[in-house]
């Protein structure tokens, strides 16, 4: 174990020459924690981590995993991918993600456990790497989600182990893919998300000058359920860890108390799921016929003419093509490709159109004016579940205060602005904050239906937010609260704050140019 790792605690009184690093450590750890990967007599304490220090050290043997991929020394990429399992930062810092920082970090598996306290996390780690036996993948718990579409999505949630077991995993694949992936790939990857898969669209197709005007809109039918195994294994090759990934892809689902092997998939739900399908999908843009102009270093510059361009979002892809023949020939291609990993399109969703009509692409609308001018907006499905989701919400807190109507719309608003504040979205934000000030009006007059309305306006609306002239804010008199505007994230941001929605910072370039841009 390394001492580094923990945090030494503050003396009492004076260290005398026979005071050691060991003895100050250990005297930062409960009693009753056995060793861990150290020396005899060494415990180890949850709290007494150096987090910083531990996620460093993973960071940097991530890079140095990257680099030996970038170089081509195969046999350096395995030692380091060993070394990164055996790693105990990569344990500490595993272990943290999955009991604290994921979403679903109090969701529990078949074994019916969770880890919540710092007793508890010290004996996983502990678990972890006193492993007298190799251990042998438990079945994933099934659970439904709903799906915009009012279908329901099937997740697979793992036992914890599996889950920290997992996550090792992925700090030590991760990098050597990373380096391999396509340039166009954005979906569940590091440094990486929605709105750099918009900018790529809207720099290819923006301008009077630009030639892929056509647009194959692509959906794969339920791609995390059916991945074929062999395939996926055969990509990842001499993984050190590859006969675990081999027990988690065939471990089999219990739903409702009956178990199901799987044959085929990675189920939805686990940590490393999604890269799971990320390499497995990998080579789409060369089966496409996308080919790039390379640097020095080999890295891809600029595509080649004449060649269409595809950007993927995990199971979503949009293709970018010269004309509708070139289109239909690069859905043929693909149909094949995917066809020996188990996958096809998903025909309900996936549709050949000219940019002139638009298409709908993570939630944008993305269409192409005669003047040149390419413009990307929420789109109208998009627009229209905000709207039913504050509805039902405010539905929901009928006979609560104010308060909690602020407590509850805040973030819902904050977030639905920050993502599409990149894009052209100014009349859609003012069409919402109409929206969402009817609703409070709404639920206003049903608070207090003995009230002139003169009154519930005087009790509920005034300057609340001072930054701008606006008597007409939604707030809480006793508390100061206000409810924010999603049109707000359009104004310069007033000192003190983000450059998005009041006190928020949001990331991501406007995607605004003229039409003359190419």
């Amino acid at each position: 174990m390394n001492l580094a790792l923990l945090k030494s605690p503050e003396p009492k009184g004076k260290l005398d020459a026979m005071t050691t690093l060991t003895d100050v450590a250990a005297s930062a750890v409960p009693a009753g924690v056995g060793v861990v990967n150290g020396p005899s007599g060494l415990g180890f304490g949850w709290d007494a981590v150096r987090w910083r220090h531990a996620e460093d050290q993973v960071r940097r043997l991530r890079q140095r995993i990257f680099t030996a991929t970038q170089d081509g020394d195969l046999k350096r990429v395995r030692n380091l991918q060993k070394l990164m399992l055996r790693s105990f930062a990569n344990t500490l810092v595993s272990v943290r993600r999955v009991t604290e920082v994921n979403a679903g970090r109090l969701t529990a598996g078949i074994d019916r456990r969770t880890v919540s306290t710092s007793e508890e996390k010290t004996e996983l780690v502990n678990l972890i790497h006193h492993q007298s036996e190799p251990w042998r993948a438990r079945p994933v718990s099934r659970v439904y989600v709903p799906k915009a579409n009012g279908q329901r999505r099937p997740i697979g949630i793992p036992v914890i182990m599996d889950r920290v077991l997992q996550a090792r995993v992925v700090n030590a694949l991760e990098p050597e893919w990373e380096a391999r992936f396509e340039p166009k790939s954005y979906g569940f990857r590091p440094g990486r998300g929605c709105h750099d898969a918009i900018e790529a669209i809207f720099t290819t197709a923006c301008g009077k000058n630009a030639k892929r005007l056509w647009a194959l809109d692509a959906d794969l039918h339920a791609a995390f359920d059916q991945i074929a195994h062999d395939q996926l294994l055969r990509q990842i090759g001499t993984f050190p860890a590859r006969g675990l990934i081999a027990q988690w892809l065939t471990a089999g689902v219990v739903e409702q108390g009956r178990f199901t092997p799987t044959e085929r998939g990675s189920p939805q739900g686990g940590v490393a799921s999604p890269l799971m399908l990320n390499v497995a999908l990998h080579g789409m843009e060369q089966a496409a016929g996308v080919r790039y102009y390379t640097d020095a270093d080999g890295n891809p510059v600029e595509a080649v003419r004449n060649v269409p361009i595809v950007v993927r979002y995990a199971d979503d892809l949009l293709a970018l093509c010269h004309s509708k023949d070139q289109a239909e020939q690069v859905k043929a291609r693909l149909s094949t490709w995917l066809a020996p990993r188990g996958l096809v399109f998903n025909e309900d969703k996936t549709r050949i159109t000219p940019l002139t009509l638009g298409c709908d692409f993570l939630g944008f609308g993305i269409r192409r004016y005669r003047n040149g001018k390419l413009l990307i907006k929420p789109s109208h499905a998009a627009v229209k579940r905000i709207r039913k989701r504050l509805a039902e919400e405010m539905r929901t807190l009928r006979g609560a205060n104010a308060s909690a109507v602020i407590a509850r719309l805040n973030p819902i608003i904050r977030g639905w602005a920050c993502y599409y504040r990149t894009v052209v979205s100014g009349k859609v934000f003012n069409a919402l904050d109409n929206y969402v000030w009817n609703l409070t009006y709404r639920w206003a007059l049903r608070q207090h239906r003995n009230k002139p309305k003169t009154w519930v306006v005087d009790r509920y609306y005034g300057t609340f937010n001072t930054t701008r002239k606006d008597r007409w804010v939604f707030g809480d008199r006793d508390s100061g609260a206000y409810l924010i505007k999603s049109s707000d994230s359009d104004r310069p941001p007033q000192p003190g704050q983000g450059h998005g929605v009041p006190g928020r910072p949001c990331p991501g370039r406007l995607l605004v140019a003229p039409a003359s841009q190419t």
